[in-house]
């Protein structure tokens, strides 16, 4: 019987399973390539040589270092505001009621329709760094308030009988219930940050961005470069999540040593 992951699924499809995936996936690329104009679509063959052209480009590596640069910016700054606000409104209804509509209206409004109004207002080289920003801040915002509107109220209240120091409230109260919901939720912006971000510089064309280059790709239809930046999108994107991931698996472990929890 297959051990099952953490996340349900069976952990045996194993290496011989992925690449019978992929196989299967690249014959399907090639059969639709084969039936399609090449105008309007390319095959694996092409869009690898194409790939490995761009990745010999210095304008290939300045692209996805600016775009990656902005991204990780706009996602460091609204994961740093969202503890904040999270925090503050936890402790003032008042405030939190005052937030509450600017939070739905980053959660319900179209990413298209921001950046178009945004970029009245913003120049286009930051679009990417408000777009992660517009992604990233209610989702840590709303794990940061469930997360400690999930502590227990007798605790909090026996602490507050005994006169327990903030701080160690802080440590054996708050940071143990709170760290998973926050944990989660970067997991969960860390990919929609990206895609935001990438959509964003479609729209913006910001100069030396990978947005700029799809756009160019698309228009010229060179669909072979097309579908190269596509795949150098999702293998910067993959990169990037697996590194945010060990970095916030690292973080839950030093938590559990530190303060003898299993999050």
């Amino acid at each position: 019987m297959q051990k099952p992951t953490g996340n349900g699924a069976p952990r045996a499809q194993g290496l011989p399973g992925r690449l019978a995936a992929t196989a299967f996936w690249l014959l399907l690329w090639s059969a639709l390539a084969s039936q399609l104009p090449g105008v309007l679509f390319a095959g694996p063959v092409r869009t690898a040589k194409s790939l490995l052209a761009l990745l010999g480009t210095a304008e290939c590596w300045r692209s996805v270092a600016g775009t990656l640069g902005q991204i990780a910016a706009g996602f460091l700054l609204a994961f740093a505001a969202g503890l904040v606000f999270g925090a503050l409104c936890y402790r003032s209804r008042w405030l939190r009621a005052l937030l509450s509509p600017a939070v739905q209206g980053m959660k319900s409004v179209p990413v298209a329709c921001f950046v178009i109004v945004a970029l009245i207002w913003v120049p286009s080289q930051q679009i990417a760094v408000l777009l992660s920003a517009f992604v990233v801040f209610p989702l840590t915002y709303q794990s940061v308030l469930s997360g400690l509107s999930a502590v227990d109220p007798g605790l909090l209240e026996m602490a507050q009988v005994f006169r327990m120091p903030f701080s160690r409230r802080l440590r054996f109260l708050y940071i143990p219930q709170l760290a998973p919901f926050v944990l989660s939720s970067c997991r969960v912006s860390v990919g929609m940050c990206w895609k935001a971000g990438i959509a964003g510089e479609i729209i913006g064309l910001p100069r030396f961005s990978v947005g700029e280059q799809l756009y160019l790709a698309k228009l010229y239809l060179n669909m072979g470069d097309l579908f190269a930046w596509t795949l150098l999108i999702v293998a910067v994107s993959m990169g990037t999540e697996r590194l945010v991931l060990w970095a916030v698996d690292r973080a839950r472990q030093w938590m559990e040593d530190a303060y003898g929890c299993h999050f």
